[in-house]
C-alpha cells in the first residue's frame, strides 16, 4: 500500500509540474507528396550503395557504413541507399551539388551514439540543386552519451539553393529535425509531405531563407530544449535579411511549447525593405501549449522592419493559450499583418481575433 500511494504521489507531481506526454499523431493527418513516378525513373539510373558494403554485411543497423554511403555520394549523381536500416556516425553524409539521394521502402539512416553537442545526419551546406526522395532519418536522442547542446539536426541546409525534400519522416534527433538556414540565407528549398516527429530542439527551424516552401507536413511531439517548437521561425543575425517562407496544409501536434514561433528580434531590417513575408494558409494545431506564438520585441533600432504577415485558414485547438503574445512585449514595426479565418476551440475565441486585429492595427500588444 505505501508503495502505491507513492508511485500516485509521483504521478501526480509529474501532472502538476506539466510534463510533457507524448501524443501518438493520428495516420490521417500524415500526408504524403505523389512522386512514385520520378522516383522510380530515378531509381533505373541510380547507383547502388548495397554494392560498396563490405561482405557480409549488416541488415539490422548494427555497423557503422558511414565510409560507405559517403564513397557513394561522393562519387555518382543519383545515389539509392539499401533497402534496409544503415547506421551512420555523427561525421554524417554530405551531399554535393545536382544530386539525388533516394531511400528504398525500408531505407532508413540511423545514428550511433554520440557525445557531440551538435552534428549533421544529412549536410547540405552550400550546395545546389540537391534533391531527397522519402528520407528516414532516425536521430540519438534516446542513446545520446551527452548532456549538454541543442545542435544534433536531421537535415542541415545552409547558405543552400535549390533544394527539394519529398516525404520525409525524421525523428528523435538531439536539435532540430530540420534546419534551414545559412550565414546569409538559404534559396529555393522545398519539403513537401512527411512527419517530423520527437525531435529535442524544434522540428523544422527556419532561421533565414527566400523562397522556402512547407507543404503537406505533420511537425510534432517537439519535447526536451527550448524553444520546444514544431516550426520556429528565428533569424540568429541582421545578415540572415530574408524571412520568404510559405507553409501550406501544416498540421503542428503536441508540441511542448508552441506549434508555430516567431522569433523576430535579431532582424532589425535595416538592410533590405520587405525583410519578412511570410503566408501561412490552412494551418491547424492540436495539444501544443501556444498554438502560435509570436514576439518581435520592439527597440528603437527596428523601425525599418518590413514585410507582410498573412495568416489564413487558421484552427487551434486544446491550447493553453491559442495566440501567444511573448514576452509581454511583441511588435509588429513596420510588418503589415493579415489575419482572416481565424478560429480556436478556446472559450474566448471571440476576444483572441480581436486582440489580432487591434495587433495588427496598433503595432504593438501587451500581454496581461
Amino acid at each position: 500500500m505505501r508503495s502505491l500511494l507513492i508511485f500516485l504521489l509521483i504521478v501526480n507531481l509529474s501532472c502538476a509540474q506539466g510534463k510533457f506526454s507524448y501524443k501518438d499523431v493520428p495516420d490521417t493527418y500524415i500526408k504524403k507528396a505523389e512522386v512514385t513516378s520520378s522516383f522510380n525513373s530515378l531509381k533505373t539510373k541510380s547507383f547502388e550503395v548495397v554494392k560498396l558494403l563490405p561482405n557480409n554485411y549488416k541488415k539490422d543497423g548494427s555497423e557503422d557504413y558511414t565510409v560507405y554511403v559517403q564513397k557513394a555520394i561522393n562519387e555518382n549523381a543519383t545515389v539509392l541507399l539499401p533497402n534496409f536500416p544503415v547506421l551512420i556516425n555523427d561525421k554524417g553524409l554530405q551531399l554535393k551539388d545536382n544530386s539525388t539521394l533516394l531511400f528504398d521502402d525500408k531505407s532508413q539512416l540511423k545514428l550511433k551514439a554520440s557525445n557531440n553537442q551538435g552534428y549533421a545526419m544529412i549536410d547540405i551546406t552550400g550546395k545546389k540543386n540537391v534533391s531527397i526522395y522519402n528520407p528516414n532519418i532516425i536521430g540519438d536522442r534516446s542513446v545520446h552519451m551527452g548532456k549538454t547542446g541543442e545542435w544534433g539536426m536531421g537535415i542541415n541546409i545552409k547558405d543552400a539553393v535549390n533544394i527539394k525534400i519529398y516525404n520525409p519522416v525524421i525523428k528523435d534527433c538531439w536539435g532540430d529535425g530540420i534546419y534551414i538556414g545559412g550565414n546569409g540565407f538559404s534559396n529555393n528549398i522545398s519539403v513537401i509531405g512527411g512527419l517530423i516527429d520527437n525531435n529535442r530542439r524544434n522540428g523544422i527551424s527556419v532561421i533565414s531563407g527566400d523562397n522556402i516552401l512547407l507543404q503537406n507536413l505533420v511537425v510534432s511531439n517537439t519535447n526536451g530544449a527550448n524553444p520546444k517548437t514544431g516550426i520556429d521561425i528565428e533569424p540568429n543575425t541582421p545578415d540572415n535579411k530574408k524571412v520568404n517562407i510559405s507553409l501550406k496544409s501544416i498540421v503542428t501536434y503536441n508540441n511542448e511549447v508552441s506549434g508555430l514561433a516567431f522569433y523576430l528580434a535579431r532582424l532589425r531590417g535595416d538592410s533590405d525593405a520587405n525583410n519578412v513575408n511570410v503566408v501561412i494558409e490552412n494551418y491547424k494545431d492540436f495539444y501544443s501549449k501556444s498554438g502560435i506564438s509570436y514576439s518581435n520585441q520592439k527597440n528603437d533600432s527596428k523601425k525599418k522592419l518590413m514585410g507582410n504577415i498573412v495568416f489564413s485558414g487558421i484552427d487551434l485547438k486544446y491550447n493553453k493559450v491559442p495566440f501567444n503574445f511573448l514576452y509581454k512585449n511583441s511588435s509588429l514595426d513596420n510588418i503589415n499583418l493579415k489575419v482572416t479565418d481565424f478560429k480556436s476551440d478556446h472559450k474566448d475565441n471571440k476576444g483572441i481575433v480581436t486582440d489580432l486585429q487591434k495587433f495588427s492595427q496598433q503595432k504593438i500588444k501587451y500581454n496581461q
